[in-house]
């Protein structure tokens, strides 16, 4: 029971940036309070060498320090409340990575602009192949035209999907919806992205039935298809057809019912 004890212990500290090694190399300093470089290689089995690699690592991690006796050098564990200063350098990596993003982004589309020819088609598959088109979705400027069947989340992963619509809010991204459904049940916690980011127009399926879910955004049209077995999707890249295709969006929103939205979770009924 020890052992499945100190291996579950282990795999918690990975997220801390500690490899398995290191892990294993705090709690038993933790457990026996100090030991020499000898006796720990003999404890966990690792060369001599590579322990004291390891021990220099988790020493400049904060977790480890080295105390002198009569027998020599030993080393001990520091509080695991260290941890605290490992999560807040993780934030503050986190961030630094958010802050310089829209500059590597830039550079990034600058170099993939130069490289590319104006159209393209790119094809996926598969749930996660799904996600990927979705989170494409969010390089919409402005604005997010979008045909949908129903919602994704009811299926797919939850959690994702609630991430993109807080990502469609922080990146102040309004989403126009056509859908066949007269009424919806609630559907988001993200209040700011109903209340603010989104709108919803019914069509009568005997006028046009929506089978594939359609995306238009900046110069991309984009087709899905989630039901039944064969998932896929297909982006293209192409400025004259992603044009037309808002067109035709805009004249279906102008001829398209109302929906009155109840409540901040996306709940709607038909006017």
């Amino acid at each position: 029971m020890m052992s499945d004890q100190s291996d579950n212990l282990v795999n918690l500290l990975l997220p801390f940036g500690i490899t398995k090694e290191e892990a294993k190399i705090y709690l038993l300093l933790l457990k026996k309070s100090e030991l020499t470089a000898l006796q720990i290689s003999r404890e966990i089995h690792l060369a001599r060498t590579k322990v004291y690699r390891l021990l220099d690592k988790l020493n400049q991690k904060g977790l480890v320090g080295e105390k002198l006796s009569d027998y020599g050098k030993k080393f001990i564990a520091h509080s695991y409340h260290q941890l605290d200063l490992l999560i807040a350098q993780k934030e503050h990596e986190a961030k630094m990575l958010s802050e310089t993003k829209g500059v590597i982004y830039d550079e990034l589309d600058r170099l993939v602009g130069k490289q590319q020819s104006p159209s393209k088609v790119l094809y996926y598959s598969g749930l996660e192949g799904l996600k990927q088109i979705t989170w494409n979705s969010l390089k919409a400027q402005k604005e997010l035209c979008l045909f949908e069947i129903e919602s994704m989340s009811a299926f797919l992963d939850y959690g994702f999907y609630e991430r993109v619509r807080r990502e469609f809010v922080d990146r102040k991204v309004y989403v126009r919806e056509l859908t066949n459904e007269k009424n919806m049940a609630p559907w988001t916690k993200v209040k700011e992205f109903v209340r603010q980011y989104w709108q919803c127009r019914y069509i009568d399926p005997q006028e046009l039935e929506m089978k594939f879910e359609l995306l238009i955004y900046n110069e991309v049209y984009v087709m899905y298809n989630y039901r039944g077995g064969d998932i896929f999707g297909v982006e293209i890249y192409d400025h004259s057809l992603a044009a037309m295709q808002r067109q035709l969006f805009d004249f279906m929103w102008l001829n398209a019912r109302k929906i009155k939205i109840i409540n901040d979770g996306g709940a709607t009924k038909l006017k």
